[in-house]
């Protein structure tokens, strides 16, 4: 009921500035839900929430750009109304969806892409796939580096009973928002979603991204990440931000895995100075 509230408020605040939720049909059993807000010629952002969560998470930094960036906010899982097989939209397939989405919305303008978590994931995956369509990438606590301890990262995210919930808290957070430290039943629903599942099901060792793979992305990119991330370590932060040739890092200090939660203003800051350090002409 919690949850069910907190959409209910954050889909009014979003219709109130002017947000349009639209579906983009790929053809098969695939179609997209997404949400579009900001000025048409506003600077174009692309927002890719992590897996188990949707669109509306971004809430703090749609409030922070939507006044200058024309936000397109997709939906990656039957979470969020979008369609797929399984229920998710997995590293490649959602690739595929989001070229298709960019292409829809913006045309030939490059778009800064920005990814939390498996978000993160997946804009690294599509600025390799699809060089032409991103200017910047944000990273923030992304998944996907090859060189960690991923049975480590499974343990954590393959989430049965309300323990192993209370184990994923505590590598997202520090602090637990209120709403989710009274919304568990909801939380572990959405991490047993058929959606979920299928994007952990479907997603391969030849999904990650290595050090190489890093070099060949020369666009800036901030890399934002929690201090105490206990999902992806800052280690493997460090090393993201040594590989990319023109990345710079941002570590936000007593922080969780879940920034746009767990510290959404200093996310936001974070944000804010990468755009002005890295102006596009």
């Amino acid at each position: 009921m919690l949850l069910y509230l907190f959409s209910l408020t954050t889909t009014l605040f979003l219709s109130l500035v002017g947000a349009r939720r639209r579906r983009l049909r790929l053809g098969g059993e695939v179609s997209v839900v997404y949400t579009v807000v900001g000025p048409v010629g506003g600077e174009p952002w692309l927002l890719l929430h992590g897996l188990g969560s949707v669109g509306s998470s971004w809430l703090p930094v749609i409030k922070a750009l939507r006044r200058d960036c024309r936000l397109v906010v997709p939906e990656l899982s039957a979470l969020g109304g979008t369609r797929a097989a399984g229920g998710g939209l997995g590293i490649r397939q959602g690739v595929a969806a989001m070229a298709q989405l960019l292409q829809a919305e913006f045309g030939d303008r490059p778009v800064t892409v920005c990814g939390l978590s498996l978000g993160g994931w997946m804009a690294v995956r599509l600025a390799l796939a699809h060089p032409d369509l991103v200017s910047r990438l944000v990273l923030i606590d992304a998944g996907g580096f090859r060189d960690q301890d991923w049975d480590h990262v499974q343990r954590l995210v393959k989430v049965k009973e309300i323990a192993g919930v209370e184990r994923l808290y505590e590598a997202l957070f520090v602090r637990p928002p209120w709403i989710l430290r009274h919304s568990k039943k909801a939380f572990l629903a959405a991490y047993t979603s058929p959606g979920v599942k299928s994007i952990l099901a479907g997603t391969e060792e030849r999904d990650a991204f290595s050090t190489a793979d890093l070099a060949r992305l020369d666009v800036p990119t901030a890399v934002i990440w929690g201090e105490k991330d206990g999902l992806f370590p800052l280690a493997t932060a460090r090393a993201m931000a040594a590989a990319l040739p023109r990345a710079s890092l941002t570590v936000i200090p007593n922080c969780g895995h879940a920034l746009h939660w767990d510290c959404p203003e200093r996310l936001v800051a974070a944000i804010q100075a990468f755009r002005q350090g890295s102006r596009l002409v």
